[in-house]
C-alpha cells in the first residue's frame, strides 16, 4: 500500500531514459535505473548484479557483444544521472567481481580465475576521482604497487560516504567489531 511502490515501475520512465540505460532488455541497466530511483528517495545501499563476468570462453565476442555494451549503458548513465541531480556527492559506486581474471586468455579464448591481482572500479562520495591506484608488474600476475586488501577498499568506501570506517558494531553474540578490517586508501580518500 505504500506509495513508494512505484520506485519498482521503471516501465513508467519516459523512453528516452529507458534508452539511456539500454533498454528494457537490459537487465543490468533496468537495475541501475532502479538503483537512482531507490537512492533518490533515500534508500542508503543498493547492489546491482549484472549477471556474472565469468568468460572462460570466448571473451571477445562476449565483451563486445554482452556485457561490456549492458555494463557501459547501466553503469555509465548512472552515474551521468546521479551527477546530474546533485546526489554524486553523497553516493559510492563500486564495481567489481569476487576476484581477477588470468591476465593471459587461455585454449578456449577466455580468461580464468585469478585472484592475486583484479580491478575495482570506485568513485562518487569523497573519493578523488579520475585517477588509477596501484599496478600490477609488466605481465599482469602480480601486484606491482599500491597492494590493497579488501578491509582497505571497504575501509575506504565508508570513509568516501563520510562513515569512520573504524566505527564499532556489535556481531550476533555481542562481540563489537569495526565495519571495516583495514585502512583507507589515502591516495583516494585523503
Amino acid at each position: 500500500m505504500s506509495p513508494l511502490r512505484t520506485i519498482f515501475e521503471v516501465r513508467n520512465e519516459p523512453s528516452k531514459v529507458i534508452d539511456a540505460y539500454g533498454g528494457m532488455n537490459n537487465r543490468f541497466g533496468m537495475g541501475a535505473l532502479l538503483a537512482r530511483k531507490l537512492v533518490e528517495k533515500g534508500v542508503s545501499a543498493v547492489e546491482i548484479d549484472l549477471g556474472g563476468w565469468d568468460n572462460h570462453g570466448n571473451i571477445f565476442q562476449t565483451i563486445r557483444t554482452g556485457n561490456g555494451p549492458r555494463l557501459d549503458k547501466g553503469m555509465g548513465n548512472l552515474v551521468k544521472e546521479l551527477d546530474e541531480r546533485g546526489m554524486w556527492k553523497n553516493t559510492v559506486v563500486m564495481w567489481m567481481g569476487e576476484f581477477g581474471r588470468t591476465p593471459r586468455i587461455n585454449q578456449n579464448g577466455g580468461r580464468d580465475h585469478w585472484g592475486r591481482v583484479w580491478s575495482v572500479v570506485i568513485g562518487g562520495g569523497a573519493i578523488k576521482g579520475g585517477q588509477a591506484y596501484g599496478s600490477t608488474s609488466a605481465d599482469g600476475t602480480d601486484v606491482k604497487d599500491g597492494a590493497t586488501t579488501l578491509g582497505d577498499l571497504y575501509a575506504t568506501v565508508f570513509k568516501g560516504l563520510g562513515i569512520d570506517p573504524t566505527t564499532q558494531v556489535r556481531d550476533n553474540l555481542g562481540r563489537p567489531m569495526a565495519i571495516a578490517d583495514g585502512k583507507p586508501i589515502k591516495e583516494l580518500v585523503g
